[in-house]
C-alpha cells in the first residue's frame, strides 16, 4: 500500500523523483523556456536547473534563458529558498512567490523591470534581493523596511546618489552599489555596522568619507574604476578586511599602514599611477592574491622584491607586468 500511495505523490524528472506539483511547475517551465531543466547536485552562480532534497526543489536557476514570464505554478515550490532569474526579458514576477514561507534569495537583476511588486514586502524571510541592471522607474521605499534582508545588490542603476533610507538598515551585511553614477558618499555609511561587504566600483568617486573606517567588520571592499587618488586614514582600522580592490584608479601611493590589515588575503592595485610600495606592506605575508600591473612608473626595491618573492614561493597569485 506504502508503495501504491507514494507512486501517486511522486513522479519522476529528468532522473530526479520530486512531488507531482512539482514537476508540474517544471514542465510549465519547459514551455516557457523551450527546453528541459536539468537536476544539478551543487550550486554555482551561472547555474542552469534545479536543485533538490526529498522531493522538494530547494534552489532553481533559470537565467540567459530570454524568460519572459515565470509560471504562476511556482507556488507549488514549498521549499523554495532560492530564485536565480537573472539577464530575462521579465517585466513582472508572479504574486505567488510570497506564499512560498521559506523564500530567502531573490535574484532578478538584468531583466525588464520597471516597478519592483510591493508584495516582496510579504516574503517573511527574504533576506537577499538583487534588482540590479533593471529599467527601474523608482526604488520603493517600502524595500528599505524589509528587516530581514541582508543583502541588498542595486548596482547599474544610473543613482546619482545613495538612497538616504538605506541608513536605516543597519543589518544590512552586503550593499553592492557598483555601475552607478555616485560621486560622493554620505557620512552615514559609517553607521551601517553591520556590513561585511561594500562594493562601489564602476563610479565617479574622488574621494571617500573617513566614516568608512567605522565598518570594522568589512571583509571586502571594492572601490575598482573610480577616480580615487588617497584613501582615509581611518581605513587602517579595517581589521577584518580581506579582499581590497582598488583597481583602475589614481594612487600614486599606497599608506604606510596598509601593512597593518593583517588579515588580507586579496590586493588589487592594477591600472594605477603606482610609483612604489611602503615597505611596511612586505607585513602582509598571507596574501592569496597580489596584483599590481599596469602601474608602468613602479619601482621595485629590494626588501619589496623579496617579499614578492616569498609570497610567489608560498602560492599567491600575482600580477606584475609593466613594472620596474
Amino acid at each position: 500500500m506504502d508503495k501504491i500511495k507514494e507512486s501517486n505523490i511522486f513522479a519522476e524528472y529528468n532522473n530526479t523523483k520530486l512531488y507531482i506539483e512539482e514537476v508540474k511547475f517544471l514542465k510549465d517551465l519547459e514551455i516557457s523556456i523551450g527546453e528541459s531543466i536539468p537536476s544539478l547536485n551543487a550550486f554555482r552562480r551561472d547555474m542552469f536547473g534545479f536543485i533538490s532534497s526529498k522531493g522538494r526543489i530547494l534552489a532553481l536557476g533559470i537565467q540567459n534563458k530570454n524568460l519572459s514570464i515565470i509560471p504562476d505554478s511556482i507556488k507549488f515550490l514549498k521549499s523554495l529558498n532560492f530564485l536565480w532569474a537573472a539577464n530575462n526579458s521579465l517585466k513582472t514576477l508572479p504574486k505567488e512567490l510570497e506564499t512560498l514561507i521559506v523564500f530567502k534569495e531573490l535574484h532578478i537583476q538584468g531583466n525588464q523591470i520597471t516597478q519592483i511588486p510591493e508584495f516582496i514586502k510579504n516574503i517573511k524571510k527574504l533576506k537577499a534581493i538583487n534588482i540590479g541592471g533593471n529599467p527601474l522607474e523608482n526604488i520603493p521605499d517600502w524595500l528599505f523596511s524589509i528587516q530581514s534582508l541582508e543583502h541588498l545588490y542595486l548596482f547599474g542603476l544610473n543613482l546619482n546618489e545613495i538612497p538616504d533610507l538605506i541608513q536605516k538598515m543597519k543589518w544590512l551585511t552586503r550593499l553592492v552599489l557598483y555601475k552607478n553614477n555616485l560621486s560622493f558618499l554620505p557620512e552615514w555609511i559609517g553607521t551601517l555596522t553591520n556590513l561585511k561587504e561594500l562594493t562601489l566600483g564602476d563610479n565617479n568617486l574622488k574621494k571617500l568619507t573617513s566614516s568608512i573606517g567605522k565598518l570594522t567588520q568589512l571583509i571586502e571592499l571594492s572601490l575598482f574604476r573610480n577616480k580615487l587618488s588617497k584613501l582615509p586614514n581611518s581605513f587602517q582600522n579595517l581589521n577584518n578586511l580581506q579582499d581590497f580592490n582598488l583597481f583602475g584608479n589614481k594612487f600614486e601611493r599606497i599608506p604606510d599602514w596598509i601593512g597593518n590589515l593583517s588579515k588580507l588575503k586579496n590586493f588589487v592595485i592594477s591600472e594605477n599611477n603606482l610609483q612604489e610600495f611602503p615597505n611596511s606592506i612586505t607585513n602582509l605575508k598571507n596574501l592569496h592574491v597580489l596584483w599590481f600591473e599596469n602601474n608602468p612608473n613602479i619601482k621595485i626595491n629590494s626588501t619589496i622584491g623579496e617579499w614578492i618573492e616569498y609570497l610567489e614561493k608560498n602560492g599567491c597569485k600575482i600580477k606584475k607586468k609593466n613594472t620596474k
